[in-house]
């Protein structure tokens, strides 16, 4: 019986589905926002001139 951290496929499978949640959480935080850049963690230069001109 192989477990799932010897098993390569399950390992890239795995990596894979962390990046595409990743990307997921990313959109859907742009979409709730309507802005590319939702926090001063996204970008703080952008962030800041933003929050400068609301």
């Amino acid at each position: 019986m192989s477990s799932i951290l010897t098993n390569n496929s399950a390992m890239v499978a795995l990596q894979t589905l962390k990046m595409v949640n990743k990307s997921m959480t990313d959109t859907q935080s742009q979409i709730s926002t309507g802005k590319r850049v939702a926090s001063a963690k996204d970008n703080s230069t952008v962030w800041k001139t933003l929050a400068l001109l609301e």
